[in-house]
């Protein structure tokens, strides 16, 4: 018997969420550039705003991409999905662009 909930999923539930997980890897792809890119320019303040600007762009497109999956499945585990690549890519091009300014990055050739 599925909890009253909502907590438990059926095929359509379970299809929606790792579709919606695994894109927001994609929306990532699609607004930003590599953390390691990111890293090689992390000194350059005018760069590493940019590059977080986009980070929180795709940030925003997954919480709509997970929200619309969500509704679609009449689950919130799409949106669970998509939170947790948003925290963790978030997180990610952070320390990616920390780094790069700690280490003075401003070109690809100070990598």
């Amino acid at each position: 018997m599925a909890p009253a909930n909502g907590a438990a999923m059926g095929a359509a539930g379970v299809g929606l969420f790792l579709v919606a997980t695994a894109e927001a890897f994609n929306v990532y792809s699609a607004f930003c550039s590599s953390p390691w890119t990111s890293e090689n320019f992390g000194a350059d303040d005018r760069r590493a705003k940019s590059a977080w600007e986009y980070v929180l762009m795709a940030g925003a497109a997954n919480v709509a991409l997970g929200a619309g999956a969500s509704m679609l499945a009449r689950q919130w585990w799409p949106l669970a999905g998509t939170l947790t690549v948003t925290v963790v890519m978030s997180l990610i091009y952070k320390r990616a662009l920390a780094r790069g300014r700690e280490a003075g990055s401003k070109t690809w050739a100070a990598a």
